[in-house]
């Protein structure tokens, strides 16, 4: 594995593991939340399993413009002459 493919790695499972902390502290308070109201387990879960894949869709979505905008930048800052004013 080159260094490329293994920075890339560490920052994915960075992203993952921040999105799981994050999203496993939401579910619990929503969850809370579903019981206190008298809705069945089942459902409850289901909830919980349907938040998490939209949650997780725009977790992707956010992070993929983020790494965009940074290629975008690299490329800009790149083509620029550090010794030329701006």
């Amino acid at each position: 594995m080159n260094p490329k493919q293994s920075r890339d790695l560490r920052k994915n499972y960075k992203r993952l593991m921040i999105f799981l902390i994050s999203f496993f502290v939401f579910a619990l308070i929503i969850c809370y939340l579903l019981m206190r109201t008298g809705i069945s387990p089942i459902l409850n879960g289901f909830i919980i399993i349907v938040l998490a894949c939209i949650f997780y869709l725009l977790f992707l979505f956010i992070c993929a413009k983020i790494d965009k905008r940074k290629e975008e930048r690299m490329k800009d800052e790149a083509t620029k002459d550090p010794f030329t004013k701006h």
